[in-house]
């Protein structure tokens, strides 16, 4: 039966929908299907999304976007929110989709005043009164991927969905990949041989494997392949990231390891993944955006429940341990047994797998 909210969309001739999901890489690459779904059953919407300056980059440019609104985390002052306030009022959304469910997006939700407001359930449900301000559309399954959860959204706007089929739509222009190419050669790096892609970064320490492993493996590939391994991450990355690159080249024996860490812009680092043949990550952005492209990957996951947050693809091996405390989504535990063991022998056997195909 459909909704409201189903029937003047369809009576629209030019519907405004306004995503809100504003940080964290992987989130906005969860968003994504959802948002497809609704833009191929409803293509003449005027979508626009709200996204902070983190992030904004991985969806500026997008033809699936109409208009990119830049949150700016860094200068939120009265004044700033005035501003925001009056703009997001003037574009008069008939839809607003808080694909976030914090208070942060719940704020935005009410700075922008659509017409109808709703929600996805997010990871864990929406949170911090967010539930206030829109109305939550739960999956069947509760227990499910937060891509499936965003998904449920698109299905009560009454879109087709094909879970095994998902499209992100990850536009990256030619001329970041020529970037790209560019960069590389001046490291010296031959597109004559298969680049394998380490990222051994990410938000939380509890979800870094040890650089003493990615050593390890990095260096088991350079005895067993003729490859191109390139390490990537932020400048900063996440605490006590600063520092881990030169850790892992410092502790490697072979030393063949190109350091690209803090040199990519975020357009890069997506180009960059158009070239490679396999990556090796934590659980962090770059591994959502891999997967996304279906780059061959290998995803090393600690505390964190992988059938909700974990890599969504058919094209990535998850290297997952049970212990009994998990999922227990603790940033900064230093037991991180959960971690500890992923053995480096059989993660390099999944590598050579993939390197072999």
């Amino acid at each position: 039966m459909e909704n409201d909210i189903v029937k003047f969309l369809q009576n629209s001739d030019k519907p405004k929908i306004l995503i809100v999901q504003p940080s964290r890489m992987g989130d906005i690459i969860f968003a994504l299907p959802a948002v497809v779904a609704i833009k191929k059953e409803y293509p003449n919407s005027h979508i626009s999304w709200i996204a902070d300056e983190r992030c904004a980059e991985i969806i500026r440019e997008n033809p699936l976007i109409d208009n990119l609104i830049v949150f700016d985390r860094t200068h939120i002052t009265f004044s700033y929110l005035k501003q925001l306030y009056k703009k997001l009022r003037a574009q008069k959304f008939d839809l607003s989709i808080d694909f976030h469910g914090l208070f942060k997006s719940a704020f935005i939700v009410k700075l922008a005043g659509a017409k109808y407001k709703l929600a996805s359930s997010s990871t864990n449900g929406m949170r911090e009164f967010s539930w206030l301000f829109s109305k939550e559309i739960k999956p069947n399954n509760v227990d499910t991927h937060c891509i499936q959860r965003h998904l449920a959204v698109a299905k009560y706007l009454g879109c087709s969905v094909d879970i095994n089929n998902l499209d992100y739509n990850l536009y990256i222009a030619e001329k970041y990949i020529l970037e790209v190419k560019e960069i590389l050669k001046k490291e010296k790096i031959s597109l004559d041989k298969k680049i394998v892609l380490v990222h051994p970064g990410g938000g939380w320490i509890s979800r870094r494997w040890q650089k003493e492993k990615f050593a390890k493996l990095i260096d088991l590939i350079n005895e067993n392949f003729d490859v191109n391994v390139i390490l990537i991450g932020g400048k900063e990355g996440g605490a006590s990231e600063k520092g881990l690159d030169e850790d892992i080249i410092s502790l490697s024996k072979t030393k063949r390891i190109t350091n690209l860490t803090g040199k990519l812009t975020l357009k890069q680092l997506m180009a960059i993944f158009k070239l490679a043949n396999l990556f090796i990550a934590n659980e962090a952005g770059p591994m959502h955006i891999a997967t996304a492209l279906k780059i061959p990957a290998i995803a090393i996951l600690g505390p964190t429940d992988a059938k909700r947050t974990g890599p969504f693809g058919k094209t990535t091996t998850i290297f997952q341990k049970k212990v009994s405390c998990q999922p227990c989504r603790n940033r900064t535990c230093r037991k991180v047994d959960c971690m500890k063991l992923v053995l480096v022998d059989e993660v390099f056997c999944e590598v050579s797998k993939k390197l072999n195909q």
